[in-house]
Parts: C-alpha cells; sequence; structure tokens
C-alpha cells in the first residue's frame, strides 16, 4: 500500500555511514518502500546542536542536505523515480510504486538564529521544520525545559510566521507544552506533530495530552504515530504492532475522527523499536493488523490520505 511517513532520520546515518539510500542494512531505503507499494517519505536531518553550542548547526545541516541530493541522484542513477515535494502541485503527481520525499529539519538550532538561513532552507528544498529537539534552542523551549514555563521567544515568533508565509509544515514534536499552546495560537495554518504518540497510554513527556490532540483536530492539524517502544508503552520491552493500534484508536476516540492521524514512524532514529516492528518493511504486517481493527477507508486514511491531505493545507 502507498504510505505517507512523516518522520525518519535515515539521513543522518547515511551520512555518518556512509551508506546508499537505494539500499541498505538500516531501518528504511528507497528499494523496500517501493516493494511495500511506494509511498511518500519525510526524511528528517537531525541536527545535534549540542554539539554546535559555537554555531555551525547551518554547516551540519547543508552537509546533510549534500547527502539527500546525493542519494536522489543515485536512485535516478538506478532507473527509480525520485520525486521531490516542493508545492502543493506536486501532490497530485504522487506516482504510486515509487520513491516520494519531502526534506525536512528535525531541530530549529539549524538555523543559527537567522530568519535568513530558513529562507535559503526553503530554497533547497526543505519544506518542514521540527521547532525544538526536547532542549532549549533560540525558537522555544523543548519538554525537557518544562520547567521554564515559556514558550516562543520574539525570533520563534518570527520563525513559525515565515514558516506559514513560505509554505512549510510547522512541527511541534518536542516541544514543551507551553511552546505547543503558543505555537498553535501564533500560527496561521495547521500545524503538525510529526512523530508523537498519546501521553494518555504512555506518560512520556514527548507524547500529546488529550486536550493537546483534540486542538490539533479542531485546528486541521495532523499527528504521526511514533514507533519509539518508549512512547508506547511503559515498558519499551512491551511494545508491539499492537501498541502502535491501541495508540491509533485512543487517540482517533479522543479526536473524534480518523482524519488527522498517520505515520511518524522514527526508524533510524529510535534505540528501542517494537519488537515486531523494526524497519520499514514491517509496515506490512502492521497494516495486516490494522485491517481486522478499521475499515478499508480508515485504512487509506492512514495510510496516506491524512497526511496529503494535511499537506495541501500548508504548502
Amino acid at each position: 500500500m502507498f504510505l505517507v511517513d512523516c518522520h525518519c532520520d535515515t539521513l543522518s546515518e547515511l551520512y555518518k555511514q556512509n551508506k546508499s539510500l537505494y539500499a541498505n542494512d538500516l531501518m528504511l531505503d528507497a528499494a523496500r518502500i517501493i516493494k511495500n507499494g511506494g509511498g511518500l517519505q519525510f526524511m528528517a536531518m537531525f541536527i545535534p546542536t549540542e554539539v554546535f553550542r559555537a554555531g555551525a548547526g547551518a554547516t551540519y545541516t547543508l552537509k546533510l542536505i549534500d547527502t539527500y541530493l546525493r542519494g536522489l541522484k543515485e536512485l535516478e542513477s538506478k532507473g527509480v523515480r525520485a520525486h521531490r515535494i516542493l508545492k502543493k502541485e506536486d501532490l497530485a503527481q504522487l506516482p504510486n510504486g515509487q520513491f516520494n520525499t519531502l526534506l525536512a529539519i528535525e531541530e530549529g538550532g539549524a538555523l543559527d538564529g537567522s530568519i535568513e538561513v530558513l529562507r535559503v532552507y526553503y530554497e533547497l528544498g526543505v519544506r518542514c521544520m521540527t521547532l525544538v529537539w526536547s532542549n532549549r534552542n533560540d525558537i522555544a523551549d523543548g519538554v525537557n525545559e518544562e520547567c521554564s514555563k515559556s514558550g516562543l521567544t520574539q525570533f520563534g515568533r518570527q520563525v513559525v510566521a515565515e514558516m506559514n508565509r513560505l509554505g512549510m509544515a510547522v512541527d511541534v514534536s518536542h516541544i514543551s507544552t507551553y511552546g505547543f499552546w503558543d505555537v498553535l495560537e501564533h500560527s496561521t495554518k495547521p500545524i503538525i506533530a510529526t512523530h508523537s504518540c498519546a501521553y494518555s497510554l504512555c506518560d512520556h513527556p514527548r507524547n500529546l495530552r488529550d486536550d493537546q490532540l483534540k486542538a490539533l483536530a479542531k485546528t486541521g492539524g495532523f499527528v504521526g504515530i511514533n514507533f519509539a517502544g518508549q512512547f508506547l508503552e511503559k515498558d519499551w520491552n512491551d511494545a508491539c504492532i499492537e501498541s502502535v493500534y491501541r495508540h491509533l484508536a485512543y487517540m482517533m476516540d479522543v479526536m473524534g475522527c480518523d482524519d488527522y492521524l498517520g505515520f511518524g514512524s522514527d526508524f533510524d532514529g529510535i534505540s528501542h523499536p517494537p519488537y515486531n516492528l523494526r524497519g520499514v518493511q514491517d509496515f506490512v504486517p502492521l497494516f495486516d493488523l490494522l485491517s481486522k481493527k478499521f475499515s478499508d477507508e480508515t485504512i487509506r486514511k492512514l495510510a496516506y490520505k491524512n497526511g496529503i491531505a494535511y499537506l495541501e493545507k500548508v504548502l
């Protein structure tokens, strides 16, 4: 089945390990996605800004963009139609059975405090950015800074406004609860939590509370279910495909419908995946289970319709 997956960290591993985007021994590659039936994969560039306190986030980001562009050229050399999502019109041309990508940044520290750098990233193809990665940066506080009770900075408000203007998805995964509500107030377009789960089922600080889920549904946002075991179950050893189903079913109930949910696997960014969901190839048994729990139309919505509908609102 064609699938939209709103988060993976594969680019970082390709860069660090010098591996192929087409086929590798990581959790995700183009060949397996095509074998599954094709899809649209958000390719996130994780920027470990704790390493770059002196201000070299942009340099590292450019290295990952180079890895991404070289990976696309490799796919083209193998005859793969590597379709990039850059504007709303591209969504109407998603070719089933092929590898489609949307370039994303995970951690707003990649901007090095510059709105001009954000605009350059847009020109280079970035269409989504996770504002914070759990800690504090120039934009906002992450979940590790909850005690500060702080939301967006003045610069952060400028970033959200410019992302809205350009046509970039504003990602609130990893942000503090105060930051979440601040972004929701200031964004003029629906926001996305690309890789988060339900706090009521597993009280990890990275997960979304019921009121956050309801607010995302009310404003036309989107949530991608994360496959990190510690976000799915209190004991990550218990995490399995059934855990993903439980979070999906619960979140649908809280949000009141099946229109605003999908997947954000976090493949190649998680150290404790479910024991039977360890790579992109395992979307097949996951959908085997989901097809027994949900209607065919709900399955299509979760797989790709909701993700595409969200992007149509923001690009």
